[in-house]
């Protein structure tokens, strides 16, 4: 319509095109929009150049992205070259899962001297933390010369998606400690710190943040206080996630959907539900698909069956809601953790979509608490055209078996993973002692100096088990440091 005007588009609208072209993921229009850009001689304007170099590599196609960057480079030379072009070309690294990209270009950078630049440094520490290449991102960060929050938030991060959660809060300090002129911690710091206390259960630490957040001013942040409910929660004091949640001036769903997983966490389903019903009275907020997930894993923690299955139905019915993968598996585990095997197997093979593997792990698991192998042995052949090369579903079906007595069924298992030269991961789990140090366990680990005491407590505890007639069919096993 613009061309038909008789109007030529310029550099903002150039802009503009990219940035949509980019949203919709759409490559056919790449080229097109490419071919107008030289059409319209803005080669040389590098606001436009530096969107394309981002418009390709955002997409995946890292090969033209960095075309553009080099016909960038050969006009600008090595003066100066805007790091929003580079960053483009390390964040299409990123999102691309491409790492030998991503360090062959760190490596061009380097020869170019483009160092030090802290804008560029933070992008490679975020690109190897996504990547898990953690040592490569803890080098560059160990090097720079000028660190912002957004370096420490960027490191603080890679240790999380990483599973050091420890060393999440050891940088924390570290950042605390550093008196570095104003720098200082932000919502982004204080959110991915509460995420460490939350997945390390360390309620002290998650405590001394909450101090740290109401003296900077942090606690009005809604995104602050949902985490906060969710760290006590995870921490075992779900008092002081409703103390948080009672104290907020306003209630955002993602705070309610927080309270409700947060009763879920502790098995009190019915307080689930009263939060529940507490939102759908709220007239300007509806539930959404990621709070009934919660409210369905909540009343499976609770043995409410009936309830759970009842807020599925309602999904679409009250509200229009679709259900997705994630709804049919919280369905399936309401059914199977009541050992109500064959309707999980029913609800399963009636979905209207294709169950995945997760699903069918989940009813064969729920099969070696309650020893039903005949479950066990369906859910295990879909599970060997699913994912014939992954282990986990084998262990369970040869303790289902063992389970039963079928000794030699859960010989051969074993041994067909071993021929295939597949292995269990170690299960482990870490507490916090004294409120000072968060000590990981391993299981079958004894390499503890008190290793006998801690066996012969838990050895005590077992027969204790034995006489509590709800827990009498559980399959439990203990953790050792």
């Amino acid at each position: 319509m613009m061309l038909e005007d008789g109007f030529l588009p310029n550099f903002v609208t150039m802009l503009s095109i990219i940035q949509a072209c980019s949203l919709m993921n759409e490559p056919r229009f790449f080229g097109c929009v490419h071919a107008w850009i030289s059409k319209l001689e803005l080669e040389s304007n590098q606001f436009v150049m530096n969107s394309l170099v981002e418009m390709y590599s955002k997409n995946g196609l890292l090969e033209e992205g960095i075309r553009v960057f080099l016909e960038l480079w050969s006009v600008k030379g090595n003066a100066c070259l805007d790091p929003e072009a580079m960053a483009a070309i390390i964040r299409g690294s990123m999102l691309s899962e491409s790492l030998q990209f991503g360090r062959t270009f760190h490596g061009f950078l380097v020869k170019q001297g483009c160092f030090p630049c802290t804008f560029i440094e933070n992008s490679l520490i975020d690109m190897y933390g996504k990547l898990e290449q953690v040592d490569s991102a803890n080098r560059i960060f160990r090097k720079m010369t000028e660190r912002d929050v957004v370096s420490w938030n960027s490191m603080i991060s890679c240790c999380l998606k990483n599973n050091n959660s420890v060393k999440a809060l050891e940088l924390l300090t570290e950042l605390h400690c550093s008196n570095v002129g104003d720098l200082a911690p932000d919502t982004i710091t204080v959110l991915s710190s509460i995420q460490a206390c939350a997945e390390l259960a360390s309620l002290q630490h998650g405590e001394i943040l909450h101090g740290y957040a109401i003296k900077s001013g942090f606690d009005s942040d809604v995104f602050v206080s949902n985490s906060l409910i969710g760290m006590y929660a995870t921490s075992g004091r779900i008092d002081l996630s409703e103390k948080v949640f009672h104290s907020m001036n306003l209630n955002d769903l993602s705070t309610w959907n927080a309270m409700i997983l947060a009763h879920g966490i502790h098995g009190d389903g019915k307080a689930a539900l009263s939060t529940f019903d507490e939102l759908k009275k709220c007239c300007f907020l509806k539930p959404n698909a990621i709070t009934f997930v919660n409210i369905i894993t909540a009343c499976s923690h609770s043995g409410l069956v009936k309830e759970g299955y009842e807020c599925f139905k309602s999904m679409q019915r009250d509200y229009d809601i679709d259900p997705d993968m994630e709804h049919y598996a919280s369905v399936v585990n309401l059914f199977a953790r009541s050992g109500r095997l064959d309707e999980a197997e029913w609800f399963i093979r009636e979905m209207p979509i294709q169950p995945g593997s997760a699903i069918w792990c989940s009813l064969l698991g729920a099969c070696g608490i309650y020893g039903d192998v005949e479950v066990a042995e369906r859910a295990a052949e879909v599970l060997s055209v699913l994912e014939p090369d992954r282990n986990a579903w084998k262990v369970s079906l040869s303790n289902v078996y063992a389970l039963g007595g079928r000794w030699k069924d859960a010989a051969r298992v074993r041994a067909e993973m071993k021929r295939h030269g597949e292995k269990k991961e170690a299960g482990w789990s870490s507490i916090e002692v004294n409120g000072k140090e968060s000590c990981r366990f391993m299981v079958g680990d004894t390499e503890h100096p008190e290793a006998d005491k801690i066996y012969g407590a838990w050895n005590a505890l077992k027969e204790q088990i034995k006489d509590v007639d709800e827990l009498r069919s559980c399959d439990v096993g203990a953790y050792s440091s």
